[in-house]
């Protein structure tokens, strides 16, 4: 396990690095994965551009029809879509997934940082709309190439949040796992005997650290989101855009909770198997350390890839 996951990481840096440095690098989905996560990301990108197509339809129909009948076909399958979006490849997942496999988490905390990825993603896109779309009076291509930066912004967050990790776990303030009582054993990050009342990290820090990560992670908005919301503004129906967005951030958020679960439940596993034993803490240790490399490498990479090719939302 202590090889296994670091190695799986650095696996994936090499196709991350080339989908965000290559143009076109990434545009098929999900096909540098392999089977059977490269076929049920392809199902579920065809399925998403089926919601997509149905979400257009029914905003049609209302824009001809003038009822709001249409509004709760409309804002289903947002929901939908965002569930399935959320499956398909997107640094979101690998970054929160990437934290909860490798540092001691609560689950509702992981649940609340799920919550705020994605619903900073929907605000992030009501936002741009309204300013860029409602005030500047931009063209929905304009709109697109400048929510672009915002992309770029996320990515450097993400880098920066990762290198503060980086640091406080080398230096053992936020190795994500807490020793406040008093007993006899190594620590879980220093590896040392302890025999007095330690407290390795602040839980607040790591908290407050996690939740700033998935509100970087959420900076970017996302394009298919845009897209429904200047259809809405276009068409004097933006109360519906606002509601259709919110509900496919919540199908992203439960996608994203699912994925994170399942990380943390790994490192339940290793916490459960080693417990308080030295080589516990070095597992958890190494774990944190390899954790936020690869947050901070994933967001050095998506970083270089938007400024040397551009943001893929103006693509």
């Amino acid at each position: 396990m202590r090889i296994a996951f670091p190695a799986a990481v650095l696996t994936l840096l090499p196709r991350l690095a080339q989908a965000a440095l290559v143009p076109g690098g990434g545009a098929a989905p999900g096909g540098d994965l392999p089977e059977p996560l490269r076929s049920l990301a392809s199902w579920a990108f065809a399925l998403q551009r089926q919601l997509n197509g149905e979400m257009r339809q029914h905003l049609a129909a209302m824009k001809e029809t003038g009822s709001w009948e249409p509004a709760t076909a409309i804002v289903l399958a947002a929901f939908l879509y965002g569930i399935f979006h959320a499956i398909g490849p997107g640094h979101g997942k690998v970054v929160i997934a990437g934290w909860f496999a490798t540092r001691r988490a609560r689950i509702m905390h992981g649940l609340i940082a799920s919550l705020i990825a994605a619903m900073v993603q929907s605000a992030s896109a009501i936002a741009v709309v309204l300013a860029l779309a409602g005030i500047l009076a931009l063209t929905p291509k304009d709109v697109l190439a400048s929510a672009g930066w915002l992309e770029v912004a996320s990515y450097a967050m993400i880098a920066g949040l990762g290198a503060v990790m980086c640091w406080r776990t080398a230096t053992g303030k936020g190795c994500g796992h807490d020793h406040s009582h008093h007993h006899d054993h190594d620590g879980a990050c220093c590896g040392h005997h302890h025999h007095a009342p330690v407290r390795i990290t602040d839980p607040r820090a790591e908290r407050n650290t996690l939740f700033a990560v998935s509100a970087a992670v959420g900076f970017r908005p996302c394009s298919g989101a845009i897209l429904v919301l200047l259809f809405c503004f276009a068409n004097e129906m933006m109360l519906v855009g606002v509601l259709a967005t919110f509900a496919m951030g919540l199908g992203v958020a439960i996608t994203i909770a699912a994925i994170g679960m399942g990380a943390l439940g790994l490192n339940r596993l290793i916490e459960t198997r080693f417990g308080d034993k030295a080589i516990g803490g070095r597992i958890r240790t190494g774990l944190a350390l390899t954790g936020a490399l690869a947050i901070t490498l994933l967001g050095v990479v998506l970083l270089v890839g938007a400024v040397v090719n551009g943001p893929s939302l103006g693509g």
